[in-house]
């Protein structure tokens, strides 16, 4: 989701619109997740805008965090004067609280994935009724999503709701050229007339993302000027901080929030699809205690030289003690570390220029890394 949101983002900032955008969660910075032509909402503002509406409420009357973010994101594209605004859900969509805007221009839908079993059990059924609950009347509903399951779902629910189900084929997107460093791509049906254009997103898995986004654009251009410089423009600078972001070459360090199996096969897809460095995978694993860790470990584990073990900083976290079964069960070369933070760092000093390092497991997991990849020396 927040890929989509990033390119449309950036296509309309190119475009030159006051585009506003919110997504969810951030990596450290609760003012990442509010932005307006891609600057950050400052900080004295966000506290201003809670200060002022969260405030004055009861205790019995306050809102979750996530409710009072989304009111401040509303808030603060109105006081800017926004032309638009892109705006991620947060869980779901039927009862999310960013599903109360009284105009839609699209509603889009990447995939349904088995994911967050806590909020919509097991299975697809729960968690798409829930997604196709952001459709309304009279706006086109647009998904990559596949399964039959679930499509037959979306075309009940943008029936009922008045909606017009569009589906688009993520194959659309074809990769030309996949490297480190960038990401050539063509559409076949090429309604924009875009030809090759290049991203800075670079994992193979954003196929499915721009092939949303085109269709997305396509339905914009009559009523809205995108010109296809600003397409080409936004596709290439947009930017999506701890989703396959490449921050090393030599040695090779790549952060990914995948947090699921989805995401953990989209994860190891990009990899194999990209020139394989030549020294050691090396995998830093830390997750969260309501995720399918049998699964995932499956997934990724067997794929590395060594696997090393750690826990976010945060209540939910798996402690890394838990995840050596999975390790042991697999029979893959493994280290026990603790904190990202410190792990990471002793990790650095022995990593070699071939060698390839992917953070991953868990969102918290990323921004710890993160934030210890950039910090000031």
């Amino acid at each position: 989701k927040g890929s989509v949101v990033a390119f449309l983002e950036s296509v309309f900032i190119a475009a030159g619109y006051r585009v506003g955008a919110y997504t969810s969660p951030d990596l450290g910075d609760p003012t990442e997740r509010i932005r307006v032509r891609g600057e950050r909402i400052p900080e004295g503002r966000l506290r201003d805008i809670l200060r002022g509406t969260v405030g004055p409420l009861p205790e019995e009357e306050r809102p979750t965090y996530f409710e009072a973010m989304t009111a401040a994101a509303y808030a603060h594209f109105a006081a800017e004067g926004v032309d638009l605004a892109v705006v991620e859900v947060g869980l779901g969509g039927r009862f999310d609280a960013t599903n109360c805007l009284p105009r839609k221009l699209l509603s889009l839908v990447t995939s349904v994935e088995l994911d967050h079993p806590e909020f919509f059990g097991p299975g697809y059924s729960r968690a798409a009724w829930e997604k196709a609950g952001i459709a309304a009347q009279g706006v086109p509903f647009l998904t990559v999503e596949r399964k039959v399951e679930v499509l037959a779902i979306f075309a009940r629910e943008a029936k009922s709701s008045g909606s017009a189900l569009v589906l688009l084929d993520p194959d659309d997107i074809q990769p030309v050229e996949l490297s480190w460093e960038r990401a050539v791509w063509r559409s076949r049906e090429d309604p924009l007339d875009l030809g090759e254009f290049e991203t800075g997103l670079v994992a193979a898995y954003q196929r499915g993302n721009i092939a949303l986004v085109l269709g997305a654009l396509r339905e914009l251009v009559g009523g809205w000027e995108i010109p296809k410089g600003a397409i080409r423009e936004g596709l290439y600078r947009a930017r999506w901080p701890g989703r396959f972001e490449v921050v090393s070459r030599r040695p090779y360090i790549v952060l990914d929030g995948a947090h699921n199996p989805a995401g953990a096969r989209a994860l190891l897809e990009s990899l194999r699809s990209l020139p394989e460095p030549s020294g050691r995978r090396i995998l830093l694993f830390g997750t969260l205690r309501e995720k399918p860790i049998k699964a995932m470990a499956e997934i990724l584990f067997p794929h590395f030289h060594r696997v090393v073990l750690v826990a976010p900083d945060n209540p939910r976290a798996l402690p890394s003690e838990a995840l050596l079964h999975q390790a042991r069960r697999l029979g893959v070369t493994y280290r026990l570390g603790g904190g990202v933070r410190e792990t990471l760092r002793d990790m650095l000093s022995d990593l070699g220029e071939d060698d390839l390092l992917v953070v991953t497991g868990s969102l918290y997991t990323v921004a710890e890394a993160r934030h210890e990849l950039y910090r000031a020396p």
